[in-house]
């Protein structure tokens, strides 16, 4: 069966897919999967799994098929498709797809693409349940949008904190603070936290910093409550223990509770995957950019868990993740699919040879 990642993604992105509700599209994936070679079906956490080839060694392109809510009509204008998750990320999960189907791979390597569940969501089942049910691959690449010549090498961490706090009603004229009044000092003493702690640091990967998400406050006549949610984005040099630490020191009347999504990862640019990419992208009339991004992928965890050779690829540009405006060009997912194919090869070639730096 011939098809494009274009014709691919097309489809995947007329299913809704919002995290928690992945089913239909992810049944519809691994269909498209059979009929291009794979053996594929869901596994036990509900994530969409195909696997080309046998034997004992196993390179990994780790998608999401999940999105953010809210729809974005599928359209095709001037070469750009438009739809929910073109960028984030069933863009790079199509080009996983036919990429994987196309590679040559030698005796002995089996290579799995795997379309994971609630990834945009704190829970990250798909991810959790690969690390508890899999052994490491050799070599892991994460579906994520770095542009067709970018390769990315790390994700801040994040954690997200709710702040409550219950105080009596009193007199809109009295001195007494409203729970509105101390939820927002709550959030300006943590936002000034982050930046002095970031003073001085350029790169935006490397600071702290906190996106104040909801605000919300209600009384039954007798008290007043407030809660804000807040999400923090955490450099590799503090950890989510530290931060939550902070908060909970700043946190005054209120309380303060943590859920902890990853650390911030990083993989080392001298890895022998990060080497064949790069050579791909140039292979394909590139200039390869190395990147660090300031959100949070699967990458944090599977990365630190699995300890093999790791980056993150696909096209787009997530500027335009989770907004209205989400496309990608169509001429990029095609750039992105024949970069792809050359890296896949090459890291098969390595890892037959007995040349992989990530000998288990």
């Amino acid at each position: 069966m011939s098809m494009t990642t274009a014709d691919l993604l097309r489809g995947l992105v007329s299913i809704p897919s919002p995290s928690g509700a992945e089913a239909p599209a992810v049944e519809w994936l691994c269909q498209q999967m059979a009929a291009l070679g794979y053996q594929a079906e869901p596994d036990g956490a509900g994530n969409a799994v195909g696997t080309r080839g046998e034997g004992p060694r196993e390179i990994m392109l780790l998608g999401h098929i999940d999105t953010v809510p809210g729809e974005v009509p599928v359209q095709v204008v001037d070469g750009v498709l438009y739809g929910r998750g073109a960028v984030d990320a069933k863009g790079p999960l199509a080009t996983f797809v036919v990429a994987g189907a196309r590679a040559k791979l030698p005796p002995g390597v089996r290579l799995t693409v795997v379309g994971a569940v609630e990834e945009e969501v704190m829970s990250s089942r798909g991810a959790r349940h690969l690390i508890a049910t899999r052994e490491a691959p050799d070599a892991v690449v994460i579906g994520e949008p770095s542009g067709w010549d970018g390769v990315v090498l790390g994700y801040r961490g994040s954690v997200a904190l709710e702040y409550r706090v219950t105080v009596p009603m009193s007199h809109s004229a009295g001195p007494e603070a409203t729970a509105a009044e101390l939820a927002a000092d709550f959030w300006y003493r943590l936002r000034t936290w982050c930046a002095e702690w970031s003073v001085g640091i350029d790169h935006a990967f490397h600071r702290v910093e906190p996106k104040l998400n909801a605000l919300n406050s209600s009384s039954d006549g007798l008290y007043g409550e407030a809660v804000a949610r807040i999400g923090l984005r955490l450099p590799p040099a503090l950890s989510p223990e530290e931060a939550i630490a902070v908060a909970t020191s700043l946190a005054s009347e209120g309380e303060v509770t943590a859920t902890v999504n990853a650390p911030a990862f990083q993989t080392d640019k001298r890895q022998p995957i990060v080497a064949a990419f790069l050579a791909a992208v140039r292979a394909h009339g590139g200039t390869p950019r190395l990147k660090l991004k300031t959100g949070t992928s699967d990458m944090n965890l599977v990365g630190p868990a699995w300890g093999c050779p790791i980056v993150a690829y696909g096209p787009g540009d997530s500027r335009l993740d989770h907004t209205p405006e989400e496309h990608v060009p169509l001429a990029d997912l095609e750039r992105a699919t024949a970069i792809l194919t050359t890296a896949i090869e090459r890291v098969a070639a390595q890892i037959h040879s007995g040349r992989w730096g990530g000998e288990r």
